[in-house]
């Protein structure tokens, strides 16, 4: 028999972990786990709005939906925890199709326009919702923005044979001009434990500040509640053993970070940053180029790049993964009012990003 729980606060999931836990392995969505979901609603949210809706049947949870009631033009919207801030890939949690139709009604029972970002096109909520929500609104699902991986699961050696000139013959020939100039390159990868992860969040923190996104305003420094989203999800990921940190150091100068996790058999990149003043020795490629290769050494399936796909991932020569956003409206004043919203956001964002190159157009309804 299945049963149908409503969550508004975070004293309702305090139990849900390892249930929730298993779920997310099932899925293979480490982005969607208790951590980044509950870090998403105590930095991004501060436990506020709570929607997150679950499906047990005979007991065992069988679905969860993490959603959180955000004001937005044309009304209050029911989006995923922490989507808007991070937009990462994002979605639900299900064990079968049947979980998934009912928590998709009972989603809809709730009442508000709901908007989901970047669900994975092969994901079965691309069809059941709209499925589900016919009788009782309009529901559209589109393009969303792609992101990038690069498969692992052969040899490197192979892999590396198959890169550009710009990879194999450049990046030598840069490294060795970065070693007579400044000192030998070296990069080391570690599993740290919640205490080293404050300390090296702080370093990648810094160095990401020193370039584009620091002058912008966009970079962790410059946003308090990213930052602590990051330093309390970093601190539950590495107490899981999930944490990965990538180092890149030029004689004893740290050039580049990279933060990432390690999990349901693939490396996921969560953020990178390079020193600006080293930006002419390439710091960031080079740093790809370990972290990569790391990823082959370490038998996973794939190097996940996240974020949305950008040129300068291309010469890894990554696979595309596509995604949809979905939007339902019920059929009423407010539904019909947030789809104009909606409209009209769409149109502003990608007027920014015509301006603006490092502004990702979020590829809004």
């Amino acid at each position: 028999m299945m049963s149908i729980q409503r969550i508004e606060s975070l004293d309702g999931v305090a139990g849900l972990r390892d249930e929730w836990d298993a779920l997310a392995d099932r899925c293979g969505a480490p982005l969607l786990d208790y951590d980044w979901c509950v870090s998403c609603a105590e930095a991004l949210h501060r436990g506020q709005a709570l929607r997150i809706v679950t499906v047990r049947d005979a007991g065992a949870l069988d679905a969860v939906a993490p959603l959180v009631l955000e004001s937005r033009p044309g009304g209050p919207r029911l989006t995923l925890l922490g989507g808007s801030r991070l937009y990462e890939p994002g979605g639900w949690l299900f064990s079968s199709v049947q979980a998934l139709s009912r928590l998709a009604v009972a989603v809809t029972e709730l009442g508000p326009p709901l908007l989901l970002h970047r669900v994975p096109a092969q994901s079965a909520i691309c069809t059941v919702l709209p499925r589900v929500t016919r009788h009782r609104g309009v529901t559209v699902v589109r393009a969303g923005a792609s992101s990038f991986a690069v498969s692992t699961g052969g040899s490197w050696a192979d892999y590396y044979a198959s890169l550009s000139s710009r990879i194999t013959v450049n990046l030598p020939r840069v490294q060795r001009k970065a070693e007579r100039t400044i000192g030998q390159m070296s990069i080391a990868r570690v599993s740290p434990t919640p205490e080293e992860s404050g300390a090296l969040l702080e370093t990648l923190a810094s160095i990401e500040d020193s370039g584009w996104k620091g002058r912008g305003g966009s970079s962790l420094k410059r946003q308090p509640e990213l930052f602590e989203f990051f330093t309390r999800y970093c601190r539950r990921a590495a107490e899981r053993r999930r944490l990965r940190v990538t180092t890149l150091s030029f004689g004893d100068r740290v050039a580049a970070v990279e933060l990432a996790i390690e999990a349901c058999g693939r490396h996921w990149q969560l953020k990178i940053g390079y020193l600006d003043e080293l930006a002419a020795y390439y710091p960031g490629l080079h740093l790809i180029h370990g972290s990569i290769r790391g990823t082959f050494d370490a038998g996973l399936e794939a190097y996940e790049f996240l974020g949305s796909a950008e040129s300068w991932e291309q010469p890894w020569r990554p696979e595309v993964c596509e995604y949809r956003t979905i939007a339902s409206y019920p059929l009423s004043v407010g539904g019909m009012r947030a789809a104009c919203g909606d409209v009209a956001s769409a149109v502003w964002r990608r007027a920014r990003a015509h301006d603006n190159p490092h502004e990702r157009a979020a590829e809004h309804l």
